[in-house]
């Protein structure tokens, strides 16, 4: 009997010191090499309220296998979540060492919700084969995806906010991806990335240049009530599905050349405050939208025929 009372005085000691919720555990932290030594021992991370006080790279997984004799995968079997930490060092997903390049493939759901990351967040050249969710994330340094694939159905970018770059170029997402009511403070970009899925937009406020060149959208894509504080950039994109730019405030240039819309391209309602250039534009279905388009001065709509 007195050896059971031991036991589950130990075990209530664990789970009491491991809680999210703990004040002093938020102030003292944990090195990401506990969370490394977990995933190599096939623990499923779920970590809350906790600050992680080093770079966390997950280059530094056990398991990889060898692509060629200048890449190596480093490999995330375990689903991947943290809720409400605070990351004091550098995220990052890929890294060279010598001549060989190391990056890393997800094989689970990752969740960084209600994150803030004080430094750097790099996923660059990542697969991520489930779910992806960074609602209410919060970037203070650059934060950047270039060449991110992304399988899962749904990804999430709700409310989160940027304060340096954002960038997620030549990305492929094969699900919906939702930014709906972000904000981002300086440059945000998707030049040349796939979408396959729905991407929403809507209700972003944008202080930086925004681009979508060279961008393709397999299905529809909606900035309905975004506010772009400067530049937006369509140009050579292509848009298979409806285009909704409904309600929104260009208080710069907007620059839609050369693209192709193969299905609705919509306006209406918008207020326009510096040039929008559709030139060299195809809108293989019917004419852009511009039902009551509020056009300030200097503000002006060009268009030019197809070469």
């Amino acid at each position: 009997m007195k050896h059971t009372l031991y036991l589950a005085a130990i075990l209530l000691f664990s789970i009491t010191s491991c809680k999210a919720g703990n004040s002093s555990d938020m102030n003292q932290g944990i090195n990401s090499s506990k969370i490394i030594k977990n995933i190599n021992k096939g623990k499923s991370i779920v970590i809350q309220d906790i600050i992680i006080t080093d770079d966390l790279d997950f280059t530094q997984i056990e398991k990889s296998t060898i692509f060629s004799s200048s890449h190596r995968i480093s490999e995330v079997d375990v689903p991947v979540t943290f809720l409400k930490c605070i990351f004091l060092g550098k995220v990052k997903t890929n890294r060279n060492e010598g001549d060989v390049s190391i990056t890393t493939h997800f094989k689970s759901n990752i969740t960084f919700e209600a994150c803030d990351f004080r430094a750097e967040v790099d996923f660059s050249n990542a697969i991520i084969d489930g779910q992806v969710n960074f609602t209410g994330a919060i970037f203070r340094e650059n934060a950047t995806f270039n060449n991110l694939t992304i399988k899962g159905r749904e990804t999430y970018f709700t409310s989160f906010s940027s304060e340096k770059a954002f960038n997620m170029q030549e990305a492929s997402i094969n699900g919906n991806i939702d930014f709906f009511k972000g904000k981002s403070k300086a440059k945000f970009s998707f030049q040349g990335t796939d979408f396959t899925g729905s991407a929403r937009f809507s209700d972003m406020v944008c202080d930086g240049k925004v681009d979508f060149s060279l961008a393709t959208f397999r299905s529809n894509v909606l900035y309905t009530y975004a506010k772009f504080g400067s530049d937006f950039r369509m140009s050579d994109a292509r848009c298979e599905g409806i285009c909704d730019l409904i309600s929104v405030t260009f208080s710069a240039d907007a620059r839609i050349c050369n693209s192709v819309f193969n299905n609705k391209l919509n306006f209406s309602n918008s207020e326009l405050k510096g040039i929008l250039d559709l030139s060299g534009t195809l809108f293989a279905v019917s004419e852009p939208n511009f039902e009551n388009v509020n056009i300030v001065s200097p503000g002006k709509i060009i268009r030019t025929p197809l070469k």
